[in-house]
């Protein structure tokens, strides 16, 4: 779908998307007490919980949008004060969805850290590059981002995000680079580029290398594309990693040729990634098993100085993530039907 211009989204999308948002939000609460009351069908209350998710995160939409409006119309008052204002106001919004999800799903996250690292000492940028799959990933990682390590992420990310009100107001407020698909933003890399030379303090600049969410069916897909278009060393790659998809350098290199980054932090996950359908997360509530993250520190003068080097190097660190996401896949890869 195409993204409307951003006057159109803010002054028709956005106007519209409230009242209709708190329209479902009734149907929401309306869908939790039927889901209540089949509590002796469906024991594990499957259907109230997602529609009490569904509710409390349209209603965080809401005040998104609400508070937003409210922002712009103060903002010649705010001055220094209106990206404080937003990475408050994402900061709480990530926090009632975290809070949210573990009760109503009972999310779990664990971290496990190299002895040190970035986060904890020092003021200077970092960057983020974080393996993509399952619902709610990247949710989570930005959280993890902002409420745990108290970096102000500047998030590299899909136009078609923009599509849901909430993240198009914070994080583009927050100066996120939306980018299109297969190739077409042909100012992609200066734009990426242009978003990490203004990095600045304890900025986190997030992007997800691979391109689009993981799934078994993606991957099998674009092995075939690169096949049929003639891209035999890339699809090599891709048959080689298991869980993951081959990384798109490009993104990288820009963000890593601003030379304003300290170093560059690679994220491995697991737990969420086989939820990639909606009977899958159907199945799987509630979540018996956490998120497990896992990440390492390269710092900036430690990495390769060529961008041929860095690409190899890049990909280098996804097989590494790829093995210790298989590690934690006893029974083997994701089935064909994921």
């Amino acid at each position: 779908m195409k993204v409307p211009p951003r006057a159109v989204r803010r002054l028709v999308v956005d106007p519209l998307f409230v009242p209709v948002a708190v329209a479902v939000v009734a149907l929401g609460v309306a869908v939790t007490l039927v889901g209540l009351a089949s509590a002796p069908v469906d024991r594990r209350l499957r259907l109230s919980r997602v529609a009490t998710l569904a509710a409390t995160y349209l209603l965080a939409e809401v005040a998104v949008i609400v508070t937003g409006f409210g922002l712009w119309l103060i903002r010649p008052l705010m001055r220094s004060r209106w990206e404080q204002a937003h990475l408050a106001l994402l900061r709480a919004t990530l926090g009632l969805l975290r809070t949210a999800a573990g009760r109503l799903l009972r999310f779990r996250l664990t971290v496990q850290e190299p002895p040190t690292g970035p986060f904890e000492h020092g003021a200077r940028p970092v960057l983020v590059a974080s393996r993509h799959a399952g619902a709610g990933d990247s949710f989570a990682l930005v959280d993890l981002v902002l409420n745990h390590y108290r970096r102000a992420p500047r998030v590299v990310g899909l136009a078609s995000l923009q599509l849901d009100p909430g993240i198009d107001i914070l994080l583009g407020r927050l100066g996120a680079c939306f980018l299109r698909t297969n190739g077409a933003d042909a100012t992609a890399v200066a734009r990426v580029n242009a978003l990490a030379s203004r990095l600045t303090g304890r900025d986190a600049l997030v992007i997800f290398p691979e391109g689009a969410n993981f799934t078994a069916r993606r991957r099998r897909r674009l092995i075939v594309s690169l096949r049929r278009r003639g891209h035999s060393a890339r699809a090599e790659v891709a048959e080689d990693l298991t869980h993951v998809l081959p990384p798109r350098p490009a993104g990288l290199l820009a963000a890593l040729d601003a030379g304003t980054v300290a170093g560059t932090v690679v994220v491995a996950h697991t737990g969420l990634d086989h939820l990639v359908t909606p009977g899958l997360v159907w199945r799987a509530l509630p979540l018996a098993a956490p998120m497990k993250v896992r990440w390492w520190w390269f710092p900036a003068d430690e990495l390769p100085a060529t961008g041929t080097e860095r690409a190899d190097w890049l990909t280098m660190q996804w097989a590494v993530v790829d093995a210790w996401i298989d590690a934690r896949h006893p029974t083997g890869p994701l089935s064909p039907q994921d």
